[in-house]
């Protein structure tokens, strides 16, 4: 050892033995007294290396710990354990063994009510991706192109343009194909999205897509990791907070699918079909309408008292009116006692699962002597004052669930396959149990409508992964709501897949004059740009040589022949799709086929 470390080694040792001598808590590592917590991440949630278990079906949702050892039967009251209450976000609740009381949850929001007339696939889009929207990103991305230009080159797009361009991508998620150029190529062309914008035009506009000023340092806010994108994210989450949010709502989290390394809020959650991407807390309907939503930006390393996932939870559920009667289901990832008692207070009643060691003292019968007990055994506690109860089922696994709303009854059977007897089997199931998988599935439809038809469009910009998901989500949202519209007034409704191809030619074809009116008014506004003559292609030499089918249809116009390049009067081949001579002087159209 050399003279500085032992120095060093000898500061360290005079200052444990000051530590020691004066009788407080240690600061040291390894020499804490007895108040200190040895299981610093007791709780999941507050866990930064933690990660979150795959959703479970409804035959074992909440998979429980290993099963105690077996002992007496609790008494009715049981104080609650130091043990159960080592994590920050544990309180101290007492438990009793008797009936579950239901209050009064009749629900007393608004409704949805029918429309007097359907709107058009395109009006339901528009509600969410609205021209004051359009309007904004115009302005960011003309801005963005001349200050990352080496010439200060505006790229000159319009709000027009830009609807072109968000009907191309609607579009390009009906017919997929493996890149951005492919649908220009002759072999595997898509007119939809070929004629309407030059693959060069379309090339521009992606990599000069912007939401806000770089510049400006008012909008690179201390905290804030999406603050590039973070004005289309407000805007487009307002037009969310305007659906009439119904009775029961079910939160969890949307993956969106990103695996660049340059990202300061990527996320990685074991398990999911897409474990690499941004993770979004979203808030629905039962039927799939998403209407709140917060992307998470990482931990913050402060501990509160309901845990990460119970503020997630008091954070989307501050959009919807209190003293209604709201509905709210989550899963284990967010379940506590402490967020069913704060819900409470707003007249908010949740239902989910909840993770044993979040049950804040609460002694339930354990996993074997409900396993003895068959299949449909229950074990139910209620919180003293009777605000929440705790129901613990077996089925294929035990399931641990916390309500304030219902717990055992009224009972019900489900219909489950026995092995052993090779026969299905009436199981005896709670209430609770059954209104946790009737209204929780409401995020993961989403998922699955977003999924259908959505294309994949490569970026090195992290950002803008963010923004096609909105797209996809504003036309999710729209085809659900017209759906639920329908319904009300008996019509029959259009496939996701009809009302995705008729947003997307919509936003194409229309021409109306849209955005902001030009300052001069005698000056036409640049918003609406002429229609694009169409691209013709050639075919190949097998095809126009095949001696069948090629009809000429004598065109009125001067048009350029695509043989000899000349002005004259062209003839249109119907197979072809090329126009060429028919003239004594010059017979290209026989030499282009003969």
């Amino acid at each position: 050892m050399n003279r500085k470390n032992r120095w060093d080694g000898d500061k360290d040792i005079q200052k444990i033995l000051e530590i020691i001598l004066d009788g407080n808590e240690s600061e040291v590592e390894g020499l804490g007294g007895e108040d200190e917590d040895e299981d610093e991440f007791d709780d999941p949630v507050l866990d930064p290396d933690y990660q979150e278990e795959p959703y479970e079906s409804e035959s074992d949702i909440g998979e429980e710990e290993p099963p105690q050892p077996e002992g007496e039967e609790p008494p009715n009251e049981e104080p609650p354990t130091a043990a159960s209450h080592r994590s920050t976000g544990q309180e101290r609740f007492l438990w009793r063994k008797k009936a579950f009381e239901t209050p009064d949850h009749t629900f007393k929001g608004e409704r949805v009510q029918p429309p007097d007339e359907l709107p058009t696939p395109l009006q339901y889009f528009r509600r969410f991706i609205t021209d004051e929207m359009l309007v904004a990103m115009m302005e960011q991305t003309n801005l963005y192109s001349v200050q990352t230009s080496a010439t200060h080159k505006n790229v000159q797009t319009t709000v027009k343009e830009l609807e072109i361009l968000i009907g191309m991508y609607l579009r390009m998620g009906l017919c997929q194909l493996p890149g951005n150029r492919v649908y220009w190529e002759n072999d595997t062309r898509i007119g939809m999205v070929a004629d309407n914008m030059s693959r060069d035009r379309f090339q521009t506009l992606l990599t000069s897509l912007h939401f806000t000023d770089n510049e400006a340092p008012s909008n690179r806010q201390k905290g804030d990791k999406c603050w590039k994108i973070r004005p289309w994210l407000d805007m487009f989450r307002k037009q969310c907070l305007q659906i009439t949010p119904m009775e029961h709502n079910s939160i969890d989290e949307q993956m969106v699918s990103f695996r660049g390394t340059r990202c300061p809020i990527r996320q990685y959650v074991k398990g999911k079909p897409h474990p690499w991407g941004f993770k979004i807390w979203a808030r629905c309907s039962p039927d799939g309408i998403l209407c709140d939503f917060q992307v998470y930006e990482g931990g913050t390393g402060k501990r509160t008292t309901l845990g990460m996932g119970g503020d997630v939870v008091v954070k989307l559920c501050e959009t919807l009116p209190s003293g209604q009667n709201y509905k709210v289901f989550a899963d284990n990832l967010f379940s506590s006692a402490a967020l069913v008692r704060e819900l409470r207070q707003r007249q908010i009643f949740y239902r989910g699962t909840v993770r044993s060691n979040r049950l804040a003292g609460c002694q339930l019968e354990d996993d074997k002597s409900l396993a003895k007990r068959g299949r449909g055994s229950f074990d139910c506690r209620v919180e003293k004052e009777g605000s929440m109860a705790i129901v613990k089922w077996h089925d294929n696994r035990p399931v641990t669930l916390i309500s304030s709303q219902t717990a055992v009854e009224p009972q019900d059977k489900a219909r489950r396959w026995s092995k052993p007897q090779k026969a299905f089997l009436d199981v005896i199931r709670p209430n609770v149990v059954k209104e946790y998988n009737t209204f929780m599935g409401g995020v993961d439809l989403m998922d699955r409508c977003l999924l259908r038809y959505k294309y994949h469009m490569r970026s090195r910009r992290w950002y803008i992964y963010l923004f096609w998901h909105t797209l996809m989500v504003a036309l999710v949202n729209a085809w659900l709501i017209y759906k639920n519209d329908c319904k009300l007034i008996g019509e029959r409704a259009l496939n996701l897949r009809r009302f995705q191809a008729e947003v997307a030619t919509c936003l194409i074809l229309i021409q109306a004059r849209r955005g902001r009116p030009s300052l001069d008014m005698n000056t036409p506004s640049p918003s609406a740009p002429p229609t694009r003559k169409r691209v013709r292609v050639g075919v190949p030499d097998d095809v126009r040589k095949d001696h069948f089918g090629h009809w000429p249809v004598k065109s009125t116009e001067r048009g350029r022949c695509t043989v000899c390049k000349t002005n004259a009067t062209t003839t249109l081949c119907e197979k072809c799709d090329v126009h060429l001579c028919f003239t004594e002087e010059r017979n290209c159209f026989k030499g282009y086929h003969f």
